[in-house]
């Protein structure tokens, strides 16, 4: 769906995206939502939920969401350098306002 010379896409365009992730049970969750923010300009992004899983049962780690997104912050007018206008990375407090917590079991 790219648009024009600039290989952007129109906002309607872009892919929903909602993320529920068992969060600090394993680096890799962390790891991919780096990841995900590094081309979040290319989504739009609805929900960040921290979530239990088989292995991480009886917690769960927003805060863990919420100190990557912030670190986030601190690129993301570099990002947004590098990008069309058209095309810009999400703002870390929108980002910080979808993260939810989801049920954990007890």
């Amino acid at each position: 769906m790219p648009h024009g010379n600039y290989g952007t896409q129109h906002y309607a365009l872009k892919p929903r995206v909602f993320i529920v992730s068992d969060i600090s049970n394993e680096p890799d969750d962390a790891e991919s939502l780096v990841r995900y923010l590094l081309y979040s300009n290319q989504f739009q992004t609805k929900g960040l939920v921290a979530c239990t899983s088989t292995w991480m049962k009886n917690r769960v780690c927003p805060h863990d969401m919420e100190k990557i997104v912030r670190a986030y912050a601190k690129a993301v007018d570099n990002l947004n350098a590098h990008v069309h206008p058209d095309c810009p990375f999400p703002t870390a407090e929108y980002l910080l306002g979808l993260i939810k917590t989801g049920p954990s079991v007890s």
